[in-house]
């Protein structure tokens, strides 16, 4: 019975991260793309997708503080893929509703990463 739950555990995790993984490619980060299968550096990977710096991962180990940005990352997270920052009320209240929207989001084609960084024209600034 342990073995079959582990086997489990494992697939979901492996689902979860694969999704992740995806979306960090849809973003253009096949660099750090691989993030998502560690445990602490998934965390990293999303705050990199949602431009962030990877040093607000220390405000997890500050207590109550660390649910409110969780909440705060999860919602600029939908943001930058095009969700609306309401889906956070799954994770809170439905979560297995929110990871299975998550996965479904990382393996579907329809879903675009939208903080992406225009690029500069050449020429000439202007200063002010």
């Amino acid at each position: 019975m342990i073995v079959v739950m582990i086997v489990l555990y494992l697939a979901i995790y492996i689902a979860i991260c694969g999704a992740y993984f995806q979306l960090a490619k849809k973003a253009g980060r096949d660099d750090i793309a691989w993030f998502a299968f560690v445990p602490i550096l998934n965390y990293i990977l999303q705050l990199k997708l949602i431009k962030e710096s990877a040093w607000w991962i220390l405000i997890t180990l500050v207590p109550i503080a660390n649910i409110v940005f969780a909440i705060i990352w999860q919602v600029k997270l939908l943001n930058a893929f095009g969700k609306n920052g309401a889906y956070v009320l799954f994770a809170i209240f439905l979560s297995p509703v929110y990871v299975i929207l998550w996965m479904v989001w990382g393996y579907s084609s329809k879903t675009t990463y939208q903080l992406y960084n225009p690029p500069v024209p050449p020429g000439p600034t202007a200063a002010f």
